[in-house]
């Protein structure tokens, strides 16, 4: 059975860290390849972009508020659906496969097994 908890500063800061790389490779290239070669920045941030959602399709899970199911998404799902933060923290507006209801889904951060195996 997968474990599931809430974000910490830590996954917060990881995320920003992904973001602020990826944003700054595109700054970098952009000034160097844009003028040139702006196939290859395309390609660039479209790449990375694409690996970015990846990252969090499979590092996140969803919580549904009304019936408490836990449940996975695409990366087209994740990558296309609206989403932010509040005071509560994180969410993404989805429609729960099990109850069917439309709301605004509590992200969760998927722990790694062999990771919290060796740290016990």
């Amino acid at each position: 059975m997968p474990s599931y908890r809430k974000s910490r500063k830590k996954d917060w800061l990881k995320t920003l860290i992904y973001i602020t790389v990826y944003l700054m490779v595109l700054g970098f290239a952009g000034i160097y390849l844009l003028l040139s070669y702006w196939y290859v920045w395309i390609a660039l941030t479209a790449g990375g972009l694409i690996i970015l959602v990846f990252w969090h399709a499979k590092a996140t899970v969803y919580h549904c508020p009304r019936c408490g199911y836990d449940c996975e998404i695409s990366v087209f799902t994740d990558f296309f659906s609206p989403h932010g933060v509040d005071r509560k923290g994180a969410w993404k507006y989805l429609k729960c496969p099990n109850c069917s209801n439309r709301s605004r889904m509590e992200i969760l951060v998927k722990i790694d097994r062999a990771k919290s195996k060796t740290k016990t």
